[in-house]
């Protein structure tokens, strides 16, 4: 990956997962919200509905793709990132365990889910593991298909 990318994406990534944990710790959930890199390098933190009292993660996470593609296709900005509370197959002994994801995406890059599990002991302090990064899915760069 070149460097610019890593950069870029680091940018997204760490502020995310910041916001994401406190929000956890916190308020034990958090709505979806992105972040984006503007084509002059600035960096914007995206909330989507924060006033409303219980809204679809879905219709959020859409809406802040749908943003970003407008932006995209106008040429301003270069990278995006959506943080979602998710649920993945937990490592060992089956099952599924609560975790922050995160889609990144660069126009000049590859898209990345980044992956960061967590759970809640009996006092409620709760315990990240080390974020894994994977292949992602293209929804905002590029040619996207709507079926």
């Amino acid at each position: 990956m070149d460097a610019s990318i890593r950069t870029d994406f680091n940018e997204l990534v760490e502020p995310l997962l910041g916001l994401a944990e406190k929000r956890l710790a916190e308020q034990g959930e958090f709505r979806p919200f992105g972040a984006r890199v503007a084509a002059g390098g600035q960096l914007a933190v995206i909330e989507v509905a924060p006033a409303v009292e219980h809204p679809c993660s879905p219709l959020i996470i859409d809406s802040l793709y749908a943003t970003f593609r407008l932006e995209a296709r106008a040429g301003t900005i270069r990278a995006c990132a959506v943080c979602w509370d998710a649920t993945v197959p937990r490592g060992e002994g089956g099952g599924l365990m609560d975790a922050i994801a995160i889609g990144a995406e660069h126009r000049d890059g590859e898209p990345r889910v980044i992956v960061e599990a967590y759970v809640r002991d009996p006092s409620g302090e709760i315990h990240f593991e080390d974020p894994i990064t994977s292949a992602g899915r293209r929804h905002v760069f590029g040619n996207v298909l709507f079926c």
